[in-house]
């Protein structure tokens, strides 16, 4: 089996069943699922919210690079229903690391392939989609794990209007919470571990506590000491998938009215939306791009603790 997912590429042929505006040479992203059966059960729910196939609950889906063949290859065959136009704005080794912060997906399609390997099945901008059902734009929202990410979900919260706190215990997460342009800077850095973490935080939302916090970790810790730092019908949407079980506080959650939501990925019209956003903000992740032979390098690469923001693998040039 090829691995990997999160391809950006240009079609470079077209099925003959295949519907729509495509276009030999269309520059694309694709997502990680594809061919939705359109008859189990998780299909008919979908089909009552939207015309458009979606395989990301389908039973019988395919996942690119997990039981499929995936991306790190020249050429791939791409489901119409979860690619998505990629901005001439946004570069292919910037689009690819966005494909599966946010994603959805039956066709065919062969694309030349820039590709990274990502942390997380879920996404920044699917949790922030989550969140924004009842946080409202100028409340405070915590990104917690400043990773790939975290680095992405910062100024996706800066651009939707979030008044936006990074908060990490690495010095190489706060360091790379500040790498973001100017204008997505976030407007508080906080470090987890240290004594006053909890006053800060108190301080900058004026004893009221965090509107919604994004843990980027699987610590089960930091997942406990972030429910914590929300305010009165706070949201939390934990992105980690961690071995033990979650671990939240009952009476917090009771008396407090939060909320804990999940997020598993984007549909296919959200990335579109969410790459609308990069373009306009000129959004960008912090990038490691290596060349195809250096692929045996990067389970050892992405598990150095110095390492930054999100691996792409350049596969033509």
């Amino acid at each position: 089996m090829i691995p990997s997912h999160e391809p950006a590429g240009r079609i470079a042929e077209i099925g003959v069943n295949v519907r729509g505006e495509w276009k030999v040479g269309d520059r694309v992203g694709v997502l990680n699922f594809k061919k939705a059966c359109g008859e189990c059960v998780g299909c008919r729910q979908h089909k009552r919210r939207s015309a458009r196939a979606d395989p990301r609950f389908c039973e019988r889906r395919e996942m690119a690079g997990f039981r499929h063949d995936g991306a790190f290859a020249q050429y791939m065959l791409a489901d119409p229903e979860t690619t998505v136009p990629l901005p001439e704005t946004v570069s292919f080794e910037q689009g690819a690391p966005l494909m599966c912060a946010g994603v959805s997906f039956p066709g065919t399609r062969v694309l030349e392939v820039c590709n990274p390997l990502t942390s997380s099945k879920a996404t920044a901008w699917g949790a922030l989609q989550k969140l924004s059902v009842d946080v409202k734009t100028g409340e405070t929202v915590a990104i917690v794990g400043i990773g790939g990410v975290g680095h992405l979900g910062i100024q996706f919260a800066k651009a939707m209007g979030y008044r936006t706190v990074a908060i990490d215990n690495r010095p190489e997460g706060l360091e790379l919470a500040l790498e973001v342009p100017h204008h997505l800077k976030p407007d508080l850095v906080v470090d987890s571990g240290a004594a006053d973490a909890d006053d800060k935080i108190l301080d900058f939302t004026l004893g009221e506590g965090l509107a919604g916090v994004v843990v980027c970790t699987d610590s089960v810790q930091a997942n406990a000491w972030s429910l914590q730092q929300l305010g009165n019908k706070g949201v939390m949407v934990p992105l980690g998938l961690p071995k033990d079980k979650w671990q939240f506080d009952s009476e917090a959650m009771v008396f407090r009215e939060l909320s804990i939501r999940g997020s598993y990925v984007a549909s296919a019209e959200e990335v579109e939306e969410m790459l609308n956003l990069v373009s306009k903000h000129s959004i960008s992740s912090h990038l490691t791009v290596l060349e195809f032979d250096q692929i045996p390098s990067l389970v050892d690469r992405y598990l150095d603790s110095s390492m930054k923001g999100r691996l792409v693998i350049q596969i033509a040039k």
